[in-house]
């Protein structure tokens, strides 16, 4: 222990320790993700669940429909970056984004006035499936309750 106290004290090793604790802080601080930033699924979620419920009501016999997505991630936007320096890119203010990353949809629940008929209740999980590309088994839809417990 003593020895490597003894270099440490030696001029050269003391700037090479401080440039090395520095390298590694930027390191650790620097952006880890690669450019990519997150944005909370909700906002994007809740425009997607409305032109559902749109476009779902508009089954015949479905009557109003109440949608809920959920996702596996949040969407990443992979932004684009200066070669030289590392820097954003901007245009006008904005950050440029390269790309924008989409997360795959963990599963569908659709509330229908009309899904105790199977007919539309069918026309809905198809209809879900294939505009969110969720597995039929992800996708779940129900019959809106009058609020009342039903016992058989």
């Amino acid at each position: 222990m003593a020895d490597i106290i003894k270099k440490l004290k030696k001029r050269n090793n003391i700037a090479m320790l401080i440039i090395l604790i520095i390298g590694a802080a930027i390191i650790a601080f620097s952006s880890g993700s690669g450019g990519k930033t997150e944005v909370t699924a909700n906002t994007a979620n809740s425009g997607e669940e409305e032109r559902l419920e749109e476009i779902l009501s508009e089954i015949d016999g479905a009557g109003q429909v109440s949608v809920m997505i959920t996702y596996e991630s949040t969407m990443e936007k992979d932004i684009a970056y200066d070669g030289d320096n590392d820097r954003a890119v901007t245009s006008g203010g904005d950050v440029m984004v390269k790309r924008e990353i989409y997360p795959k949809v963990k599963g569908v629940i659709v509330i229908a006035d009309g899904a105790d008929t199977p007919s539309v209740k069918q026309a809905i999980k198809e209809a879900v499936t294939a505009v969110t590309g969720a597995g039929a088994n992800r996708v779940c839809v129900f019959s809106r309750g009058t609020g009342a417990v039903q016992r058989r």
